[in-house]
């Protein structure tokens, strides 16, 4: 077990946590901060209960970014992250039902969303590392 002070793969830990965050943080408080914008793109969607939703993708963002970021029940924090980003996806990038420039755009999308979750899996899986408040 290791003592003393962080390291780099400590350090390297603690900012791959906070990147993977940043994008939750920033469009969680972008939905807040735009609040009807989320209900309208969730009603033309067909999403059912738009507001609830909104407030959903919300707390999900906003409260799971913050765990994440801050190390703070990181691993459940992931999982949240994880489980919305699968859920939304599936709602804003079917890209099966598309054509043209549109699927492209929205497979890549999906794609990067799927890649972003495997940073949420190995976080899960790993723990927040020495740099946190689980930690502490």
């Amino acid at each position: 077990m290791k003592t003393g002070r962080a390291d780099a793969t400590d350090i390297g830990i603690a900012l791959g946590r906070i990147a993977l965050a940043l994008v939750f943080l920033q469009a969680g408080w972008s939905k807040l901060s735009g609040w009807p914008g989320i209900v309208h793109l969730l009603t033309r969607l067909h999403a059912p209960y738009p507001t609830l939703g909104g407030i959903i993708a919300i707390g999900c963002e906003l409260l799971g970014g913050a765990m994440v970021a801050l190390g703070f029940r990181a691993r459940l924090g992931a999982l949240v992250l994880i489980a919305f980003t699968i859920g939304a996806n599936w709602l804003t990038h079917r890209f099966w039902l598309m054509q043209g420039a549109a699927k492209s755009a929205a497979e890549i999308q999906l794609l990067l969303d799927l890649s972003i979750c495997g940073g949420l899996l190995i976080l899960a899986s790993t723990g927040p590392g020495r740099v946190s408040l689980d930690r502490r």
